[in-house]
């Protein structure tokens, strides 16, 4: 009779309970000898959890007992194979469909009764239940520590690395971290990114790079529980150095957040692309590169596409150079006559939603510090991880409400007006000299919802000839 011997170990097991793997083998191969089985094959997990089926051996094992290479399997006992009442279920019918027996070293199983089918049943049940309360107990003492601004192990974020526990600034990584916090807010898109890593040898996927680039560690905080049902902690505390400013960090959650929602018409490299329209036939104009010149200009986009449209194409230069003369300080009045809006009759009446700004933020306030509270509880051991969920369930509920009713007060309460407007055109030309192309877009797309243009009448095209540019009106957001 051939038999198949499967070990496992988890992390810390060997240390805690003494379920080494080479203790299990000896065990596993005295007792095959002592039944005078002959040994298939041994299959070893070190290291694996057993909270599913999805390890490599035990899936190797899986696919050998289909092809009939063995009857009967030995371990050492019973959670060493499964620690699931459905996982030992799915084997057991695998095993009756290919006529394999099981057979554990430390415990008198005989699945070919009712009782005995009954008995292991139960004691998968009782491994189930352990490995659980493991976990819960994992759960809380990882809360507890992470609260307390302490980190939970793992690998070093990339940039970092441990030196007695903690950790240090690694520069040969750390200057790349800088790198691509700089080229982002610079305007250069994550995959422009991962090629720039790629010539140093660094391969970082997309997608790490946005975790990255979302990841408070780097300015000295710790986080934990970010992919997990519970939530997240940021520790304020500082443990470790940093190495981005949290200024940096909080100017690119800005751009993150714009990026996700405007998408390419906030990232695109012509500044007033998505709100020029055209006076002639009230499309939109798109941006379009000359390769030869390597000059940004736009076009009419019912002249691009249909041919429609008379509009002559025209500089980025050109719409800049206009658009600074109607922004002058030195004329405001040139600035209320092209607006839509007339800001000096129709000041904006801002108390009401300032009240209610307050009273939003009190309440959110409230729901943080609430959730706190049960936070402590859980790290405590008073409540359980599902009386955690419960709990504050209705309170997450009520606090995304909140969030997206202070969103949308936030952005109807208005700031602009005449006296905003004047200090606005004094700095504007200061700030457009040391802003890159993306805070370009963003002040434009965030200040205007339509700049509407066209070309003087009297134009003529002809070779190397521009095109000067009207402004006729815009309409503020």
């Amino acid at each position: 009779m051939k038999a198949a011997i499967y070990n496992r170990v988890s992390k810390d097991e060997q240390f805690r309970e003494g379920y080494s793997i080479e203790s299990q083998k000896e065990h596993c191969i005295s007792f095959t000898k002592s039944q005078k089985w002959l040994v298939y094959d041994t299959y070893v997990e070190e290291g694996v959890s057993a909270k599913n089926l999805n390890r490599p051996a035990i899936q190797a094992l899986i696919a050998d007992a289909k092809e009939h290479k063995f009857e009967v399997v030995v371990f050492y006992k019973l959670d060493r194979l499964v620690r699931s009442v459905r996982d030992l279920d799915d084997l057991l019918k695998l095993f009756d469909e290919n006529n394999i027996a099981i057979r554990s070293v430390t415990e008198p199983f005989d699945t070919t009764t009712a009782i005995g089918r009954f008995l292991i049943t139960l004691v998968a049940a009782i491994a189930q239940w352990e490995r659980e309360t493991i976990s819960e107990r994992v759960v809380v003492n990882m809360t507890k520590k992470a609260m307390l601004g302490e980190r939970n192990g793992g690998k070093p974020p990339f940039g970092y690395e441990y030196i007695n526990g903690e950790l240090v600034i690694k520069e040969e990584e750390a200057r790349f971290v800088r790198d691509i916090f700089r080229l982002y807010n610079n305007g250069k898109g994550m995959r422009t990114i991962a090629l720039f890593l790629n010539q140093f040898g660094i391969k970082k996927d997309i997608r790490t790079i946005g975790k990255m680039l979302d990841n408070p560690v780097y300015t000295g905080k710790l986080r934990w529980g970010n992919n997990s049902k519970l939530d997240v902690i940021v520790s304020e505390d500082i443990k470790h150095p940093t190495i981005i400013d949290e200024d940096i960090f909080n100017l690119t959650q800005q751009y993150r957040k714009l990026r996700t929602v405007e998408g390419k018409k906030a990232t695109s490299p012509f500044h007033f692309s998505g709100v020029l329209r055209c006076a002639r036939c009230g499309s939109a104009l798109s941006g379009y590169t000359k390769k030869s010149r390597g000059s940004k200009h736009y076009i009419c986009i019912a002249k691009k596409n249909s041919g429609t449209c008379d509009l002559p194409m025209f500089t980025e230069k050109a719409l800049t150079t206009e658009f600074f003369l109607n922004l002058s300080a030195d004329d405001p009045e040139r600035f209320f006559q092209l607006s839509q809006e007339d800001l000096k009759a129709h000041p904006i009446e801002q108390q009401d939603q300032s009240l209610k700004i307050d009273e939003l933020k009190k309440e959110l306030a409230a729901i943080k510090t609430r959730k706190k509270t049960w936070l402590m509880a859980l790290g405590n051991q008073v409540i359980s991880q599902e009386e955690y969920l419960e709990m504050t369930q209705e309170d997450t509920k009520k606090e995304t409400i909140l969030s997206e009713e202070l969103n949308n007060v936030v952005e109807d309460y208005s700031p602009l007006d005449y006296e905003s407007v004047i200090s606005l055109l004094n700095n504007i030309s200061d700030m457009w000299e040391s802003a890159n192309d993306f805070e370009k877009k963003s002040f434009i797309n965030e200040l205007f919802e339509t700049i509407t243009v066209d070309i003087p009448s009297e134009y003529k095209r002809a070779p190397g000839k521009s095109p000067s540019v009207i402004i006729e009106r815009f309409k503020l957001k």
